[in-house]
């Protein structure tokens, strides 16, 4: 892996850390650099192949705080992201329906054939995928536990006005988003708590 040396917004120094150790600590610094060293238009297009259909140029152009989550994607398009690393690296068009039974027996006439289409190594998909099982186990996702493998990340914007968990299991990947849809208004009291995506 790659290590970046870290100072805050504060100020503050941190030292060397790895991705793994900075999405553990939910530290959008190394990802902010990360963007910057990578390019948005590479984080763009890597966002694309694992599934978010959500136009991600604004007036133009790729924002460089992308990579932290600046621009608003649906909860549909994170699940997908997310169901092609636990595909192992296979993006799978999503579709609303599974079955369709007709008087007892399986209806196959509604179903188109999908496409399966290998965007990222299945070696990748699964070095990321243990990082955010780590992540449900010890780091930021710890609520999302249950009695099977789960991997996922949570996700908090400015002054909690919005609010995410999104992650999977080997057969479901689900995107849980809290928010308001008319515009960034803070959860900073919701039945007592301030609204975070581990919450």
């Amino acid at each position: 892996g790659s290590w970046w040396c870290v100072r805050t917004y504060d100020s503050s120094y941190t030292g060397w850390t790895s991705v793994e150790r900075t999405t553990l600590r939910s530290d959008n610094s190394v990802y902010a650099q990360l963007t910057l060293d990578v390019g948005p238009a590479r984080v763009a297009s890597m966002a694309r192949k694992l599934g978010v259909r959500t136009p991600l140029q604004v007036n133009g152009a790729f924002p460089p705080a992308m990579g932290l989550g600046s621009v608003a994607v649906s909860p549909l398009d994170m699940a997908s992201a997310y169901a092609t690393l636990a595909a192992g690296g296979i993006y799978n068009e999503p579709t609303a329906i599974r079955r369709v039974i007709l008087n007892g027996k399986r209806d196959d006439r509604w179903a188109a054939h999908h496409r399966r289409t290998r965007v990222v190594p299945d070696g990748v998909a699964s070095v990321v995928t243990r990082i955010l099982e780590d992540n449900v186990r010890y780091g930021t996702g710890t609520a999302a536990a249950l009695s099977r493998p789960v991997a996922g990340k949570t996700g908090t914007t400015d002054k909690h006005a919005d609010a995410w968990f999104v992650g999977f299991t080997p057969g479901l990947s689900t995107a849980v988003w809290m928010g308001y849809q008319g515009g960034e208004i803070p959860m900073e009291n919701v039945h007592g708590i301030s609204v975070s995506g581990g919450s």
